[in-house]
């Protein structure tokens, strides 16, 4: 039966395919019929009788391995697994299940698993309440020993994929985006969470937010994704699927319409020219950037280069990778932001100790001047790169002139050592930075002497600003970049890089907006970074639009208290100019 899911647009576009889902822990569980009579059933049984030893010999391992003088509460969670493990009431059921059904024991043993925990969580007793994550926990290890080697393979018999998980990594996504997805959708996350931003780097459909999707749909379900209106059909009736194939047919066709703009140059109706730049993950988008119209890339992440591997890449991969990249964009500016690790972007390899609240733990800039070694090859690979062509460095949370102190010594200290070693690379390269937190705008006059460019991140501005988690799906409506206190810091940080005669861009999600672009030119900014999916709507918006249309827009904005007339004022004027984006303003205000 069709069902119908809301979460949050993270990416537009529309998808359709079959579903593959992952559990919370990624792993996929496939389900099919077993032959009908007692061997097949034994056999079964026997997989999960091998899987709970193996993972009760693990924990035995475990156990002796631990000290009990400094571990004794881990040693009392491990007697307790135990215990599940040894459960005679799980065996029972499972075989219960497996014999009336005869589906396979991974899938009966999560749907187990799953009931078990649900019936824990609605308990009166609050200490049973508390041990349901620690039957999803053991559970998961025990599927583990089931499958094996079966970890996100996607079944055979299935084409056009579309993820449908809990949530999902950034190392994830890349490796998903290899293998030729169609499309995401999570239970949690926001619009600007790194799974909305990189589905729109990649021009992948992403509904985020999906509140209990994974327990509503099955692997190999067919499933629809609106990711324009945040909308996931699952199950779709035939009259639904044609429906959205010809919506998908006609969305094909309006961006084909943009790519008329193409070649026009990027000016506002008086002619003032406004620069559009490509926001980039991964070395496999070059052609899309090139394909956009766009004018440069003006946000090159540079931790995916990171993902994926065992080890960091050392100065010559990258070297490689962003030399390609430099002389490919040539003549245009590549703006490489050095590796942004931390929070939820983190490879294995570089995992250290636990954070509480990694987004406001070791990240960003704090994190390279911690590992200088990696700094320091990544910063040579740059300058070598930039020989080639137009590069220039920026440095993530950036939050005092002490920090761009060291980083600029540092610097200094690779171009000595690759002038000694007679490697070629720019000696006059430009440093910048991202201006990312309340503590960066306030010290931007001071900050603004020791670079030559800067770039509002308005994702992590606005999260620390209104203190909203903007991966958190629960508050997705307060991280708004309406809001009047953002919009008077976008204001105070372009006046004072107009005093400071300092180039100036914004990279954020909110510069590829169509909502909030020409409200940012308005506001003085003249280069705007963005997704590549973007770029030519927003263009086309620059066209048909003036300089006293921008700044109008903007005053009136500026003098808005109350952060719903904003939205509001705003919603009513780009619909009135740009009535053919109405769909996507009703949806996204």
């Amino acid at each position: 039966m069709e069902k119908l899911f809301k979460g949050i647009p993270a990416s537009g576009r529309i998808a359709i395919g079959q579903a593959v889902v992952l559990l919370k822990s990624n792993l996929f569980i496939p389900k099919y019929q077993i032959k009908k009579n007692s061997v097949s059933i034994k056999s079964e049984l026997e997989k999960l009788d091998n899987a709970l030893m193996k993972t009760k010999d693990e924990l035995l391992d475990l156990k002796n391995e631990i000290d009990q003088d400094q571990s004794a509460l881990k040693k009392e969670y491990l007697d307790s697994a135990l215990l599940m493990i040894e459960d005679p009431l799980v065996k029972k059921k499972v075989t219960e299940k497996v014999t009336e059904s005869y589906i396979n024991i991974e899938w009966v043993f999560n749907e187990v698993i799953q009931e078990m925990a649900d019936q824990l969580l609605v308990s009166k007793d609050h200490y049973f309440r508390e041990r349901a994550p620690d039957v999803i926990s053991m559970g998961q290890n025990v599927l583990k020993n089931l499958l094996g080697s079966v970890e996100l393979e996607f079944p055979d018999d299935i084409k056009d994929v579309i993820i449908v998980a809990h949530t999902l990594s950034p190392p994830e996504i890349v490796a998903f985006y290899k293998r030729k997805v169609k499309a995401f959708v999570t239970e949690i996350g926001g619009r600007t969470s790194h799974v909305a931003i990189m589905a729109r780097d990649i021009r992948l459909p992403a509904v985020t937010g999906v509140k209990d999707i994974t327990r509503f749909t099955t692997t190999g379900t067919r499933i629809i994704v609106v990711g324009n209106v945040g909308m996931v059909i699952v199950d779709p009736e035939k009259g639904t699927e044609l429906l959205y194939t010809k919506k998908e047919r006609g969305q094909i066709n309006y961006e084909k319409n943009l790519k008329k703009n193409e070649k026009k140059a990027c000016v506002l109706k008086g002619g003032e020219k406004i620069l559009l730049q490509a926001n980039m993950d991964l070395e496999e988008e070059l052609l899309l950037v090139k394909e956009c119209g766009c004018s440069g890339i003006g946000l090159f992440r540079t931790e995916y280069i990171f993902f994926n591997r065992t080890a960091v890449p050392d100065e010559k991969e990258q070297f490689n990778i962003y030399r390609k990249i430099v002389k490919e964009i040539a003549p245009y500016d590549v703006t490489i932001r050095v590796v942004d690790i931390g929070g939820d972007k983190k490879p294995e390899y570089l995992q250290e100790n636990e954070e509480a609240n990694p987004f406001l733990g070791l990240r960003g800039t704090r994190f390279v001047l911690v590992h200088t070694d990696i700094l320091k090859a990544q910063i040579r690979a740059i300058l070598r790169a930039a020989y080639f062509g137009k590069a220039c460095i920026m440095f993530p949370m950036v939050n005092d002139v002490d920090e761009l102190l060291q980083i600029n010594n540092i610097v200094r200290q690779c171009k000595d050592e690759l002038a000694q070693e007679k490697l070629p690379f720019d000696e006059n390269i430009r440093l910048g930075i991202m201006v990312e937190t309340p503590a960066s705008v306030l010290l931007l006059d001071r900050i603004s002497k020791f670079v030559n460019f800067i770039s509002v991140g308005t994702n992590d501005l606005i999260q620390y600003t209104l203190a909203v988690d903007r991966g958190n799906e629960m508050v997705a409506a307060d991280f708004d970049p309406g809001h009047p206190a953002i919009l008077r810091l976008l204001k105070k940080i372009q006046e004072i890089a107009s005093i400071r005669r300092i180039k100036l861009s914004i990279c954020g999600e909110m510069a590829g907006d169509p909502l909030y672009s020409l409200l940012l030119i308005g506001l003085g900014y003249r280069r705007l970074s963005m997704s590549t999916m973007r770029i030519p709507i927003v263009k086309n918006i620059i066209l048909n639009s003036s300089i006293d249309d921008a700044k109008k827009l903007a005053e009136t904005a500026l003098n808005f208290s109350l952060k719903q007339d904003v939205s509001r004022y705003i919603r009513d004027e780009m619909i009135g100019r740009f009535n053919f984006l109405e769909d996507y303003f009703r949806q996204n205000v």
